[in-house]
């Protein structure tokens, strides 16, 4: 079962600040990266580690729910990567993984989801409404808990195209806001079946 419009708005929390991901992948250059994070530790841009959110093994990590987002990768055009996996989740359907982008606040924003059992989810947030682009099963993707998958957007004035683990999933058209946005990580997960979710190799290119 995936989330609900609702549930998905009510869980959002910002953390702190964010960046995002991945060097494998052609469309990403951590050589001239507008930002770009392995995460050997907890950079400032993050904010200060807590319980829900820290870097722990080479990795960031979120626990229970929450998002980070970070002003410095804000652009109207981008390549972005990131590595990420749902490492535990009590409740697989209820515990998706991903990538906030165009965020201008919690209200305004793109979002894709993953889950581990193989769906992925991308979802508008605008004036705090929420509204599903698409939901698809990907074979691309990896499944269980602790699959890392490699995602990457390519940010176009009008379409985005979503890669898993460098095989195209869609391309999809989008409303660009006019200032373009942030680029943020996310995990959810309900109160009572908490999950933790990790992010590695994080880029994010000018395009």
């Amino acid at each position: 079962m995936r989330l609900s419009s609702s549930r998905l708005a009510g869980l959002f929390v910002a953390f702190g600040l964010l960046v995002l991901n991945h060097g494998a992948l052609a469309a990403c250059d951590p050589e001239n990266a507008l930002y770009e994070d392995d995460f050997e530790f907890l950079d400032v841009s993050w904010g200060t580690a807590d319980d829900s959110i820290l870097v722990d093994d080479g990795a960031l990590v979120i626990k229970g729910a929450g998002g980070v987002v970070n002003l410095e990768t804000k652009t109207t055009g981008a390549a972005i990567c990131v590595d990420l996996s749902v490492a535990e989740a009590p409740n697989v359907a209820e515990s998706p993984a991903g990538l906030v982008f165009w965020w201008q606040d919690w209200r305004n924003y793109y979002s894709v989801f993953v889950w581990a059992d193989g769906w992925i989810e991308v979802r508008r947030m605008s004036d705090g409404k929420s509204k599903t682009l698409f939901t698809q099963e990907a074979a691309a993707l990896k499944t269980g808990a602790g699959a890392v998958n490699s995602l990457e957007l390519t940010l176009q004035p009008k379409d985005v195209t979503l890669s898993v683990n460098a095989t195209e999933v869609r391309r999809f058209k989008v409303k660009r806001p006019k200032d373009g946005g942030a680029v943020g990580l996310y995990g959810i997960s309900p109160d009572d079946a908490p999950a933790t979710f990790t992010f590695d190799t994080f880029i994010v290119n000018e395009r």
